[in-house]
């Protein structure tokens, strides 16, 4: 069976690789990446089938793991430079999935 949208945007921001996210924090990315789905139903229509731009919930995901990669501060030079490169990685991560545009996922797709 294919990976539900959630499994899907786990794979997408490495999820549990630090900086980590929440299962909870991924569910509010597909929210506010919701789209019209294909039969022009808005997401709080009650005939809406689950439909996310999920390069958008990507991309806002690198950006919650590049923000928590900012706050890090290390006393050790060689920390810093570590801390520093997963900020700078998680920034790119970002602009990668910003720069793909919009790909919907359909949950109906997937379950049928």
């Amino acid at each position: 069976m294919p990976d539900t949208p959630q499994e899907k945007l786990k794979k997408l921001t490495a999820w549990d690789t630090m900086p980590a996210l929440t299962e909870d924090e991924l569910d509010e990315l597909l929210v506010s990446s919701a789209l019209e789905d294909k039969d022009g139903f808005a997401p709080l229509h009650e005939e809406w089938s689950p439909t996310y731009d999920l390069n958008t919930a990507a991309a806002n995901g690198w950006l919650i793991k590049a923000g928590r990669a900012s706050s890090t501060t290390e006393t050790n030079p060689d920390s810093f430079y570590v801390s520093s490169k997963i900020f700078d990685n998680c920034c790119r991560m970002a602009a990668i999935y910003r720069a793909k545009g919009r790909t919907s996922l359909s949950v109906a797709k997937i379950l049928e």
